[in-house]
């Protein structure tokens, strides 16, 4: 009886509904979120066109579907309860709508009618407005394509010094060019819709009197704002720089500046990835002090853009001071001598001023975050005295390094000897060098340790070689033989510089007899000259002592 009383009760049926009605409405509110939030990140990946945030988005698109799925399911237990509360209090759904719907006056129905009236003439404005938009995006873009001028083609920078000096556009640059074009007016153009809704909406949030309407329409229209600025820097940045380079490649390819251009010309995709940095920390920055959120990346974003900029100027100074070393020292010409002086002292010099001005670098950094740099300093001397203390045979390296460079005792490119390392030299360091002997071993020695240089590339170098012959042989027809190889040398070879000087006997045993010829050559060239002059004399044995030739054979 009970149960078929409470079965048959209206109010019940009535709550029941009501409650039916609110979970359906959660259920489709949910439904559609998870709908935006799965097909929202690759809209905003698609219309930004930054791909490095698709993976990123997908991860934060899982969270969020994650956490909507357990938001739902919370509020519809709250539902349900608040219903089974609101059921049990004696509350009927019917009677309570009934009361509102009877408070509502003409009055009330009017201005309902005039908020909606306004709300479809706002609605037909925004569309109306965005087809506007998209024909000026259309007009603009074939505005800039016609007044575009035909000189100015994108280069990569890789090949940019190969196509130096004016020649005519290349189609597949040009084609890269106009799709940047393009894509730059159509993100304006989205960026533009967005704004667009967002003013709507803020227009119909005032419309409907929602008092936080002004609040957050600001607040999204700065971020939005930021975020587009940045995006659309970050999408012509490549092309600006270059649009730089060929015009660069006109003016300054030629004449004194064309290497120091083309030095330049090398730091332009480090310049674009600073660029877009700098872009970016900035537009996080305001959009963090827009937001009120970690103060701390709002105070120093522009302190942040700062080193950006400090870096990269010190990398344009290294560059710079590359050519202007190089120069200085004849690297750039065809002289031997200075070229050999500039392989040996240029790379230290360079090692040098990058290390100093990366130092410097550091400490204007340091200041930008208005850090004290004088206890810095002070205690960089301090380390370095102890440091110095306690590593004396590294000073000792050091110290002789300069002495030898200084002192000009050899030179990269020398044949020298140090011991029982005989080679030339590949690379004078501070603290060691480097020795390339003839079976391709690179030697490594400390400067300090550097007792006795013999060095065969200074003036002049002799050539010196032993021909050993049995003690039958018949001495003048042999040492004929070779005063006559030793012209040979001389004609065919210009690194000899004075005739072959024969010493005559320098050994003498019972069975064997060792005859000397000397040949004053060029610098470094006395292991060459020698293996040169075993061969003619070879020749020369060849042609005028057969018989003494089987002899040494036997």
């Amino acid at each position: 009886m009970d149960l078929s009383k409470w079965l048959n009760d209206d109010r019940l049926l009535t709550n029941l509904i009501s409650i039916h009605v609110v979970l359906a409405v959660v259920l489709i509110v949910s439904v559609i979120l998870r709908k935006l939030l799965k097909n929202g990140g690759e809209q905003f990946v698609r219309w930004t066109g930054l791909h490095w945030l698709d993976g990123i988005s997908q991860e934060a698109v899982k969270g969020m579907r994650s956490m909507l799925f357990w938001t739902t399911i919370v509020l519809m237990i709250v539902s349900v309860g608040s219903m089974a509360v609101y059921h049990v209090s004696g509350r009927d759904a019917r009677g309570d709508l009934s009361d509102w719907y009877g408070q509502l006056t003409s009055a009330h129905l009017m201005a309902f009618g005039i908020m909606v009236a306004k709300l479809v003439g706002l609605a037909v404005g925004v569309a109306l407005g965005l087809r506007l938009l998209r024909r000026l995006r259309i007009f603009l873009e074939m505005y800039v394509h016609h007044h575009l001028p035909k000189h100015v083609h994108p280069e990569v920078v890789l090949t940019s010094l190969a196509n130096a000096s004016g020649s005519p556009p290349d189609p597949e640059r040009w084609q890269y060019l106009e799709e940047t074009i393009r894509r730059w007016f159509t993100l304006l153009e989205r960026f533009a819709i967005v704004l667009g809704v967002i003013g709507g909406l803020w227009l119909a949030g005032r419309i409907i009197g929602l008092s936080q309407a002004d609040y957050w329409a600001n607040l999204v229209l700065k971020v939005l704002t930021y975020f587009m600025v940045a995006r659309l820097l970050t999408l012509a940045c490549r092309t600006m720089f270059h649009a730089f380079a060929s015009v660069g490649n006109r003016h300054l390819d030629q004449g004194h500046f064309h290497r120091y251009w083309e030095r330049i010309l090398r730091l332009f995709p480090l310049g674009e990835r600073c660029f877009e940095a700098a872009i970016w920390i900035f537009a996080a920055s305001q959009c963090a002090e827009a937001l009120n959120v970690i103060p701390l990346i709002a105070k120093f974003g522009t302190d942040i853009v700062q080193c950006i900029g400090i870096f990269f100027g010190s990398r344009v100074l290294i560059e710079l001071l590359h050519v202007f070393i190089n120069e200085a020292f004849g690297m750039y010409s065809d002289g031997k001598v200075a070229d050999q002086k500039g392989r040996t002292l240029v790379p230290l010099l360079e090692s040098l001023s990058r290390y100093v001005l990366y130092f410097g670098c550091v400490l204007m950094m340091l200041r930008v975050f208005e850090v004290d740099t004088t206890p810095i300093l002070a205690g960089a001397g301090v380390i370095g005295l102890a440091m110095g203390l306690g590593a004396q045979s590294f000073v000792a390296d050091v110290v002789a390094g300069f002495f030898i460079l200084f002192e000009n005792q050899f030179l990269v490119g020398d044949m020298i000897q140090i011991g029982d390392a005989l080679g030339r030299v590949e690379a004078i360091n501070i603290r060691c060098t480097q020795i390339r002997d003839e079976s391709g071993k690179l030697v490594i020695i400390p400067n300090g340790q550097i007792k006795t240089v013999v060095n065969y590339s200074k003036d002049y170098v002799n050539a010196v070689v032993d021909l050993k012959v049995p003690t039958s042989s018949n001495l003048q027809q042999v040492m004929g033989d070779m005063a006559e190889a030793g012209r040979r040398l001389r004609e065919r070879r210009r690194e000899v510089i004075e005739d072959t000087v024969i010493k005559g006997l320098v050994d003498l045993t019972p069975s064997d007899m060792v005859i000397r010829a000397v040949t004053k050559v060029q610098p470094g060239a006395h292991l060459a000259m020698q293996q040169e002059y075993r061969k003619i004399l070879k020749e020369v044995f060849d042609e005028n002592a057969p018989p003494m030739l089987k002899a040494l054979a036997a």
